[in-house]
């Protein structure tokens, strides 16, 4: 059971994003159940509170409560996952789309400086905080399209995805490559050829959708499905 070292008294927001960072960063694996009282001794929280926090969990699609039985981490399966990764492309090819070019300076410059942050977590190898930077470098990106609703539902299905893109951070250079891709990402919307925005947007994250797939194949001794002609975002 990971410890929690802060203040006692957390607020519900607080031990969410403890425990969505533990789950993503496997401290809790696929399919293990999440107790309540181990919950309310860690955080030194009620059981409503603890309550809240779960149920908040299972909307993020981080968390499954089974009636009766309590609440497990959630294993998304390769059919699961090829569908988000579907319609992650087509929400954010349709935000780089209507993405302004060149976009305007005061967004790319807020997307430098979150960057910076983010390549000073990987020196460091802060594998939390390169999370979190990484979902405000997007949340940032998309926001150019000005269209709200669309970078809400792009950032609900990235938020589904959290436990599908922590899986390459272990890996070899897979972080260098997500800083090459952000630093692309960031040249393109400063230039005005849309079609290498798109491009770099298209190709910025399967990898990780691969990733995840191989993994669940050596859990469950699975096949690896055939993704010939499955395009991702």
């Amino acid at each position: 059971m990971p410890s929690n070292r802060g203040n006692p008294l957390l607020r519900i927001e607080d031990i969410v994003s403890k425990l969505e960072e533990d789950i993503v960063f496997g401290a809790f694996h696929p399919k293990e159940k999440l107790t309540e009282e181990d919950l309310m001794a860690r955080f030194h929280a009620k059981r409503h509170v603890v309550r809240d926090a779960l149920s908040q969990l299972d909307s993020m699609g981080l968390v499954v409560r089974v009636p009766n039985r309590g609440a497990y981490v959630r294993e998304l399966t390769p059919e699961e996952v090829i569908e988000i990764y579907e319609v992650r492309e087509i929400l954010e090819v349709a935000a780089a789309l209507r993405t302004p070019l060149p976009a305007p300076k005061e967004v790319v410059e807020t997307m430098k400086k979150i960057q910076d942050q983010h390549s000073e977590a990987i020196d460091y190898h802060d594998l939390r905080r390169v999370f979190r930077l990484n979902i405000q470098f997007h949340h940032q990106q998309f926001s150019a399209c000005q269209n709200t609703k669309l970078v809400q539902s792009i950032m609900e299905y990235a938020q589904q995805a959290h436990l599908i893109r922590a899986i390459k951070y272990s890996e070899p250079g897979h972080l260098q490559k997500v800083e090459r891709d952000h630093r692309q990402i960031i040249k393109a919307m400063q230039g005005k050829n849309r079609d290498s925005l798109v491009e770099i947007v298209r190709n910025h994250l399967p990898d990780s959708r691969d990733a995840y797939l191989r993994a669940y194949a050596l859990r469950h001794g699975d096949t690896i499905p055939n993704l010939t002609g499955v395009r991702a975002a």
